[in-house]
């Protein structure tokens, strides 16, 4: 039998099948509603107030319902934490403050539609302690506080914590140990446990129509069967790691769609964050003398005003830069970026920065959070939401090629040789960029601060950063398709894309991805990187063929 036709069969029934399981709606899963997990303490009322509505619960796990109670106080009233905890979650989730709290039992409070919050993730808090003020923005719910309780990853009634327990189900629901860890769950997880907690009280979200618990179990056993069996035939049939490649991001585009927003509004120039705005550039980027700007972002579409829009510098001094300037080292660049954001903080101290980059501005922002910036420090601004447009976090397939062709002397010379790469095909940044380099092998080895709110954008036709590279872990990724040739500069402007970074910088979830989309953005990044490395490697073979004949020794 023929190999090419078995695997090219293997992987259409495979994708088939991924796309029907994924892509019909399920059937809602009924699951019965227990009582609370009642730790071996006493608890409290977060407020003292009347209840404005309770507790609703759905006809099934995943139908619509209200799980959770809204208590009716004026803005401002204190918020307190209902028992002892950690705190896992605090900040921004669909436009409004929430915070979460994990007890013993597995059980975890939440606080939302907070005017202010007074904790940090990670803090451990006693009952009664102050974690907020009510008065934020409610959404559907009424006024007040939005009070809820979960145990495990299922909502039940707020209410069953403030009356007796039998002792029996008490010992055997929880455990002896007291308190979380604060890194029990990451800061996207409890994000998305608040917004599924809201429910249908927040019309911002809107999903696919299938059941949230079904589709994460069902992208996890869809995980399980395809390395499974990518297992038995990797010994056999070649490419099965593309294989599995291809299924990771089927499944996690798919994923996106337990939580997302339907119909995204455009950025004309409302809403936003409020915040200020620090924007990176990639290499080769120049600052425009005329504007300030050094690519193509239009900070006013996202709600930016002149006054707090500030453009990272690649220079030694902080002023106008050119091309060369963005050559240098991506540490020396995040070190840079470190010293504009603590002159930012003493210009305008508390105010919180956003961080929007492209390109290689994306890793000079990685490197910077993961290798420079300390939460702790009171030098630094708070951040806000970074948003990074076609980076290559994973490493860039054109530098790793370019690296390879640069082996022999006639390859440096073709590559001198060829317009704008003179410098770029020597530059310390591109070695720094390229799969597998030092910086990018250690970029990863220790999670980014679980406080910042991070999302990637990719093009899926962008040949220079193929979306498959985008990715970081635990960020919310998002497939869009500029319109052009040119997805890689055009994604900085694309109204699609610019709908993304608005709704990323309002805390809402990202938007819904089309099954077509999604498809395209699996297969195609993959055959555009395959292809970079096989031109990187006939590249190094050509030069040193022509190498020999001019009698180079290697």
């Amino acid at each position: 039998m023929d190999r090419s036709w078995f695997w090219c069969r293997c992987v259409g029934a495979l994708a088939s099948f991924v796309f029907t399981a994924i892509f019909i709606p399920w059937s809602p899963i009924t699951a019965a509603a227990g009582g609370p997990a009642a730790p071996l303490t006493s608890w409290t009322l977060p407020v003292a107030g009347p209840v404005e509505r309770g507790f609703e619960e759905p006809a099934s796990r995943y139908g619509a319902g209200h799980r959770g109670v809204d208590f009716a106080v004026p803005a401002g009233t204190p918020v307190r934490a209902a028992g002892d905890g950690v705190v896992t979650f605090a900040g921004l989730v669909a436009g409004g403050l929430h915070v979460v709290v994990a007890h013993g039992g597995d059980l975890r409070t939440s606080y939302s539609f907070l005017a202010t919050v007074t904790v940090r993730r990670g803090v451990t808090v006693a009952r009664g302690d102050v974690v907020g003020a009510a008065g934020g923005p409610t959404g559907e719910h009424p006024s007040g506080l939005h009070f809820g309780l979960r145990r495990g990853g299922e909502y039940i009634d707020p209410m069953l914590l403030f009356r007796p327990t039998d002792l029996s189900r008490v010992v055997y629901l929880a455990p002896l140990t007291r308190g979380t860890s604060p890194t029990a769950g990451s800061w996207s997880v409890e994000a998305l446990g608040v917004r599924r907690g809201l429910g249908s009280a927040n019309p911002q979200v809107g999903t696919s129509g299938a059941p949230d618990g079904a589709l994460e179990r069902a992208g996890d056993w869809l995980r399980a069967g395809a390395a499974a069996a990518a297992g038995a035939l990797s010994r056999r049939v070649p490419g099965t790691a593309d294989a599995r490649a291809v299924i990771d991001r089927v499944v996690g585009f798919a994923r996106t769609r337990l939580d997302c927003t339907a119909a995204p509004p455009g950025a004309d120039g409302s809403g936003g964050s409020g915040h200020l705005l620090m924007a990176v550039g990639g290499i080769n980027s120049s600052t425009d003398t005329g504007t300030g700007a050094t690519f193509g972002l239009p900070p006013e579409a996202l709600g930016y005003r002149a006054g707090e829009v500030h453009w990272y510098s690649y220079a030694l001094d902080g002023g106008a830069y050119d091309a060369n300037d963005t050559h240098g080292r991506i540490h020396a660049a995040a070190l840079r970026l470190a010293q504009q954001l603590r002159a930012l903080h003493e210009t305008e101290p508390g105010r919180e920065v956003d961080l929007v980059a492209h390109s290689q501005g994306g890793v000079v922002v990685d490197e910077f959070l993961a290798h420079v910036y300390d939460q702790a420090d009171p030098g630094f601004p708070p951040l806000g939401t970074v948003v990074t447009l076609s980076s290559p976090h994973q490493g860039a397939p054109l530098a790793t090629a370019a690296g390879e062709i640069a082996k022999t002397q006639s390859g440096r010379d073709a590559l001198g040789a060829a317009a704008g790469l003179g410098l770029a095909a020597k530059a310390p940044a591109l070695m720094d960029l390229a799969e597998g380099s030092r910086l990018m092998r250690d970029l990863w080895r220790h999670r980014l601060p679980d406080q910042v709110d991070f999302t990637t954008i990719a093009a899926v036709d962008d040949l220079v950063v193929p979306a498959s590279k985008t990715a970081v872990p635990g960020a919310t990724q998002v497939l869009v398709n500029p319109k052009g040739l040119a997805d890689h500069s055009a994604v900085t402007s694309d109204g699609e894309a610019l709908a993304a970074v608005r709704l990323a910088l309002e805390g809402r979830p990202p938007p819904c991805p089309s099954a077509g989309l999604a498809l395209r953005g699996a297969l195609e990044p993959l055959a555009i990187t395959r292809f970079e490395h096989a031109a990187g490697i006939a590249g190094r073979a050509v030069g040193q063929a022509v190498d020999a004949v001019r009698g180079i020794l290697p």
